[in-house]
């Protein structure tokens, strides 16, 4: 075989494994724009996809972020409204309980209230002294007790029989009014046009029975027939 056999040989090999390099190396660009451009598409879409998902997230959260400031907002109105309005009522309540202080005070201090305090004050202490003079009078008016005999062996005199009169005297606790034999016709008068029928009445019978004053008779018949 001469040397331009092997040449040409030589030169049909390397057109063959070069023919076969480009054939290869174009099939294999070819897949790789194909796959890079099915790859760019799906990462188109994931990134659309995340993008969305991205988006709609941001905005659940911005507005449910929204509805909290909202709602912390309104809370802290509500809650200075509340702290003004108990603070201006009990400004209120102090100024009115002072108002009615002052107006107690100023009524109290006026003559008249003044004059009416003295004069009820007066009249307690007038009526505990009068009546404490009436239970001296009382006491005073009681008949005293009778000496016990010296030995229980004594003899004891017979009594003289009492002539028996038509209506007897009444007893002291028969009196129908307090320290009614101290009281003048004039006060008996007085006080009868207020008694009721049956004090009237009893006026009447002790009257009659002891000491028969006629303006008092009188004073009582006339309130007993008024009451009937």
């Amino acid at each position: 075989m001469t040397r331009n056999d092997q040449l040409r040989r030589s030169s049909t090999r390397l057109q063959k494994q070069g023919t076969l390099w480009f054939q290869q190396t174009r099939g294999a660009g070819e897949t790789f724009l194909a796959e890079s451009r099915e790859a760019g598409v799906t990462f188109v879409q994931d990134i659309g996809t995340a993008g969305s998902k991205l988006a709609s997230t941001t905005g659940r959260s911005t507005q449910a972020f929204r509805k909290a400031l909202q709602k912390e907002a309104l809370d802290w109105q509500r809650l200075v409204l509340q702290t003004r309005d108990a603070y201006v009522a009990a400004l209120k309540e102090r100024f009115d309980r002072a108002e009615r202080q002052a107006l107690s005070t100023r009524e109290a201090l006026r003559p008249e209230s003044v004059e009416v305090t003295v004069l009820g004050s007066a009249k307690g202490l007038l009526a505990k002294a009068q009546s404490r003079v009436d239970e001296r009078l009382e006491q005073a008016a009681k008949p005293a007790r009778p000496a016990k005999p010296a030995t229980a062996k004594a003899a004891k005199k017979p009594r003289a029989p009492k002539a028996r009169t038509a209506k007897r005297p009444a007893k002291l606790a028969d009196v129908p009014l307090r320290n009614y034999d101290q009281l003048t016709a004039k006060d008996v008068v007085n006080r009868v046009q207020r008694l009721s029928g049956p004090q009237a009445t009893a006026v009447l019978e002790y009257e009659r029975a002891r000491k028969r004053r006629a303006t008092v008779i009188r004073a009582a018949e006339q309130r007993l027939s008024a009451a009937s």
